[in-house]
């Protein structure tokens, strides 16, 4: 039977810690501010609104062809005659897959776009027009699978645009680089993380990333209600995963001027997902 849990875990995001300058040699306005948002030129805006301009940038990264992505940078200065503008020094930058919803209509004329493997939301926020998550999913680390990226979609029906309410499914292809219901070599079920970690003398692991849905392309409303399902895997009373899925769904409120700070997961990349 469904499993409902709304997103009320999910809004307490992990907040970040600001160290102000204490030197009076040093004028920086703040240190490490995390934000999301998207490239406009050479310039960073955030969800919130600011106007970033990157006057350095410790990463060694080239930006250029990015649309989306997750920073951490040091505000230098108000930037001279920009309302909402800061200079900053950029200290890490990860770029967020970013993806339109689709159809329920489109999705089933590609059967690689309804397979429904297990995945889990860690978070699930609303900011700058766009439904994020930050996603945990299982992948095979050993022997590793070069190049594996496994798809994401975001699932809707036209027929509610309007109605202010919003039934979206979250979709996940792993491309069989999962063990949902798989059995041992001995014919009997994994039971526990134990035998999902070592099974065949494959390695397995879990690994996450950051993904955006622009709902601002297909939500016109001033305000609309949202429910999320998805497929997850079962865990027990220690929190390891079993290979039995479970069927979940919750609920958060979409406001085109909303604004919730991202959660602090910078040591994982959106690499594995497409």
């Amino acid at each position: 039977m469904a499993r409902k849990t709304r997103f009320i875990a999910f809004a307490l995001l992990a907040a970040v810690s600001f160290v102000f300058a204490s030197c009076k040699k040093d004028n920086t306005l703040m240190y490490g501010n995390l934000t999301m948002g998207n490239f406009v030129g050479d310039k960073f805006i955030s969800d919130q609104g600011n106007e970033f301009t990157i006057v350095e940038n410790t990463t060694g990264q080239d930006f250029i062809g990015i649309k989306r992505a997750i920073m951490q940078c040091d505000v230098l200065n108000k930037t001279e005659g920009v309302e909402n503008g800061y200079d900053v020094r950029v200290a890490y930058l990860s770029e967020v897959l970013t993806k339109a919803p689709i159809t329920l209509e489109d999705a089933a004329a590609d059967p690689e776009k309804t397979i429904n493997d297990p995945i889990t939301i860690d978070y699930a926020w609303v900011a700058g027009g766009y439904l994020n998550l930050y996603v945990v999913f299982e992948i095979q680390y050993s022997p590793k699978l070069e190049d594996r990226k496994h798809m994401v979609n975001l699932l809707y029906s036209p027929a509610e645009v309007g109605t202010g309410k919003y039934t979206l499914t979250l979709r996940h292809n792993a491309y069989g680089e999962t063990l949902a219901g798989k059995e041992t070599e001995e014919g009997g079920k994994l039971e526990d993380q134990t035998q999902i970690q070592s099974t065949d003398m494959i390695q397995w692991g879990l690994t996450g990333g950051y993904v955006s849905f622009q709902l601002s392309d297909i939500i016109t409303e001033s305000e609309a209600e949202l429910s999320i399902n998805w497929v997850e895997h079962v865990t027990d009373t220690q929190n390891n995963w079993l290979t039995e899925v479970i069927s979940k769904s919750g609920t958060l409120t979409y406001n085109k001027t909303n604004f919730e700070q991202v959660p602090l997961k910078l040591t994982t990349k959106t690499a594995p997902l497409k």
